[in-house]
């Protein structure tokens, strides 16, 4: 097929693109970055002159991205975009209903709620990792010295607004959300802030705002969940980031500076060449699942068990269905819990390799791009 790829940085770009072009694809790709992906003139006087000065028979993105929907309806053209954002920004789904759509998102739940609502060109397909490029990789003395450890973890802490949105509330509505938040902080497997947070809540954190004059600020329940979801991760991983590195040798690759005494901090790692460097030599890879990601696996889960490291993550609904505990990877259902298993296996080290290996092995099986592009297409009607 010939393809139109759209990207604008993503991840995964290059291991998919090599990807369609090694099963025979041609690929000519459009390189942009939105100031703004729902308005943007330039943008879409551009790609409709590549829409029509030449043909193809699809485009693809990493992501999903509206103004390219737009455009592949009117110019009648198939669209498919396999994100690995998860959850959506809420304003994507009035774009969903073209008729040229074929979405992927790597969440079943999140896939399967869509569906609910009625939009039938959203599909459930997990994310890929390319463990050939992943295996082939050497590194220096200086580069495994400088990022072996027994405890690492790539990622940010996350900011969340939730306490800018409750500046002005009551000490009720305080007091609630603080309890939900508390709740869903224990629970793994289950995502329950949907169902808690109720209309009432909404009307009481909407009154407080047009009580100090933002009469024009509105929440809706999506704000207010991904506001507490991301207030619990902040929460997560910081305790076991310094649980970690009280009693094991832990390094923390982010992008915002943080306080954490114990850790070593080290700035962020490059996603091809050095990030697989940090997940190899490293003991134990700690991958804290955004709390509003409800089943799905996220992309660095597979980045690490393709490197050849052994994952150490909370207890996430697909992880468990297409891994085993305690084989492929370990899986955690506390806080406490996490510290446990992270003393136990970094005292049974020819264990801990063994599940490094063996979650290699089962990603490279089953988690592979050409097995996934081939279900992209067949259930996309190619």
């Amino acid at each position: 097929m010939k393809i139109l790829f759209y990207d604008m940085g993503s991840y995964i770009y290059h291991d998919f693109l090599y990807y369609l072009r090694k099963a025979g694809h041609t690929c000519k790709t459009v390189y942009y970055h939105f100031p703004d992906k729902f308005h943007d003139d330039f943008f879409c006087e551009r790609f409709s002159e590549y829409l029509l000065n030449d043909t193809y028979d699809v485009v693809i993105s990493v992501n999903f991205f509206p103004l390219v929907a737009e455009l592949c309806s009117k110019h009648r053209i198939a669209y498919i975009a396999w994100c690995y954002d998860s959850p959506l920004e809420e304003r994507l789904a009035d774009y969903f209903h073209y008729e040229t759509n074929h979405i992927f998102l790597f969440d079943r739940i999140e896939a399967a709620g869509y569906q609910a609502a009625g939009y039938s060109r959203v599909f459930h397909l997990p994310l890929a990792v390319n463990t050939d490029r992943l295996e082939t990789l050497t590194f220096s003395a200086s580069q495994i010295a400088a990022h072996s450890a027994d405890v690492s973890f790539v990622g940010n802490l996350y900011e969340s607004p939730l306490e800018t949105l409750l500046y002005a509330a009551d000490d009720f509505t305080k007091g609630y959300i603080e309890g939900i938040l508390q709740a869903q902080f224990r629970i793994y497997g289950s995502y329950l802030l949907d169902e808690l947070i109720t209309e009432d809540l909404l009307q009481a954190v909407n009154s407080s705002f047009q009580k100090i004059g933002q009469s024009s600020l509105k929440l809706n329940r999506r704000g207010l969940s991904y506001a507490i979801a991301t207030k619990i991760t902040h929460l997560e991983r910081s305790f076991l980031l310094q649980q970690c590195g009280e009693l094991f040798n832990t390094h923390f690759y982010t992008t915002k500076p943080c306080d954490l005494p114990h850790v070593k901090l080290c700035g962020p790692a490059k996603y091809e060449d050095e990030m697989p460097c940090v997940f190899r030599y490293s003991r134990l890879n700690l991958c804290p699942t955004l709390k509003c990601i409800q089943s799905g696996i996220p992309l660095r889960a597979l980045d690490i068990m393709g490197a050849g490291g052994a994952l150490l993550s909370n207890y996430q609904p697909e992880l468990a269905a297409y891994f085993e505990d305690g084989k492929d990877l370990i899986l955690y259902e506390s806080m406490e819990d996490a510290i446990a298993k992270a003393d136990f296996y970094l005292k049974h080290d020819e264990l801990r390799r063994q599940i490094a290996a063996n979650g290699f092995q089962k990603v490279k099986k089953e988690f592979s791009y050409p097995k996934r592009i081939e279900e992209l297409f067949r259930v996309a009607g190619f």
